[in-house]
């Protein structure tokens, strides 16, 4: 579920509660992702200590991001766009809401003006930072970059790749005991804006 630079005006639940179903790790850039972050882990050990310590956020939840990101940037680096960085300031408004989509069992966007959302929830499975994006960028499938545009089936890929965004951010909280979990993602400046989907849209090596 996403709200990007259009207008959200008709959620489709159904098509986005699809994504809390565990993806098949059969695609070899997902592969090469998570032998990727192994590799990250191997040499320098947890992600936190990579990044600037905040007194607002746990060590957890620094992980968390810091995964997240990580996943978003392996993915857009074969798409041509830019790394994005970690805004704690997007870090906190994610957290606020992914902790109010917990507390009232909701699924739906925060509406937050100006400000790209990427939502994910998951029930009985073990989440790390990189579940999320793996299940956005499963959207490529449906994706047309020859005539390429806004679609509800695709908005999650398009947001994660989008060229013009340059800043992230990233709630996680859980509910029922730890079962379930609430994943948001915020973007600055917000994708999926009507006409500019060729130009931040690119195909792997057409740079």
């Amino acid at each position: 579920m996403f709200t990007n630079g259009i207008p959200l005006k008709q959620v489709d639940h159904e098509n986005d509660l699809k994504l809390n179903t565990k993806v098949h790790h059969n695609d070899s850039l997902v592969n090469e992702l998570l032998q990727s972050i192994d590799m990250f882990r191997r040499d320098n050990g947890d992600f936190p200590r990579h990044l600037n310590k905040r007194e607002d956020f746990t060590s957890q939840q620094r992980q968390f991001q810091n995964e997240m990101l990580y996943a978003h940037n392996f993915y857009r680096s074969y798409y041509c766009a830019q790394p994005l960085t970690l805004d704690d300031e997007l870090n906190r408004s994610a957290q606020r809401f992914a902790q109010k989509l917990a507390d009232t069992n909701q699924f739906q966007h925060s509406g937050t003006p100006g400000i790209g959302e990427n939502l994910y929830w998951a029930s009985g499975m073990q989440i790390n930072g990189y579940n999320a994006p793996i299940a956005w960028y499963q959207e490529i499938k449906d994706y047309n970059f020859n005539n390429g545009g806004f679609s509800m089936s695709t908005g999650h890929f398009t947001q994660l790749v989008w060229r013009n965004t340059k800043r992230l951010g990233v709630g996680v909280a859980y509910t029922n005991g730890g079962q379930s979990v609430y994943i948001v993602a915020q973007y600055f400046p917000p994708g999926n804006y009507q006409g500019q989907y060729q130009e931040n849209v690119r195909q792997q090596g057409n740079c």
